[in-house]
């Protein structure tokens, strides 16, 4: 929402509801926290990123990014790459 206004976040919001894509919080999710914490100086991304890889290696998902940060991690998870 930095660069563009916010009716157009929010449409963007609204298209991405309709993906066939889990959308997870970690709201309460302790287990989930202390691995990001433990994954996190190992890992050296930044948090919501260190989140991100945690519940995809959880869950045995495969997350999309073009970050190149999460080159390190392709042995641990497997990564769709945007390209």
């Amino acid at each position: 929402m930095r660069e563009v206004l916010q009716a157009e976040a929010e449409a963007r919001v609204d298209e991405i509801a309709t993906l066939p894509i889990d959308v997870l919080g970690v709201d309460g999710d302790l287990r989930l926290s202390r691995q990001a914490a433990i994954d996190k100086p190992t890992w050296r991304l930044s948090l919501v990123d260190t989140f991100a890889a945690a519940l995809a290696k959880e869950k045995k998902a495969e997350p999309v990014t073009g970050d190149p940060e999460f080159k390190a991690l392709e042995k641990e998870i497997k990564i769709m790459w945007l390209k």
